[in-house]
């Protein structure tokens, strides 16, 4: 055999086997499609402004009812001499204080933390009645 023969012989056996095996190779997988959200929802009042979230009213000692009931549930916290004031209207606020009868508070700042986050959440399902 000649060179020019290998070489056809080489690049012809080299045809058949990237053929054979592309016959057997699995098709590659195809990448998954992104699913779209569905479209919102039609508005209730079209061509109006949306709807305002109405919130249930409380009366400011009823919030710091709430507040203070769930501060005491929290290791550390003193069952005497704790108070919560709700303040303001819309929108509304509470503060912490800590009396004689509390004691020493070790944890003052994650009872004042705590607050502020039980706070955070009463703000926006309720409002302060008039």
């Amino acid at each position: 055999m000649t060179d020019p023969d290998l070489i056809r012989l080489t690049m012809q056996m080299a045809q058949e086997k990237a053929g054979a095996e592309n016959v057997l190779a699995e098709p590659a997988p195809e990448p998954p499609t992104e699913v779209e959200p569905p479209p919102p929802a039609a508005p209730t009042n079209p061509g109006l402004q949306p709807l305002p979230v109405v919130k249930e009213l409380k009366t400011a000692d009823e919030l710091a009812a709430m507040i203070l009931s769930d501060l005491r549930q929290v290791n550390g916290c003193p069952q005497d001499g704790m108070n919560v004031t709700v303040y303001g209207l819309n929108p509304w606020n509470a503060w912490l204080s800590f009396g004689a009868p509390a004691g020493p508070v070790r944890n003052k700042a994650e009872l004042q933390e705590f607050c502020e986050i039980i706070t955070g959440r009463l703000k926006r399902l309720y409002d302060i009645a008039p």
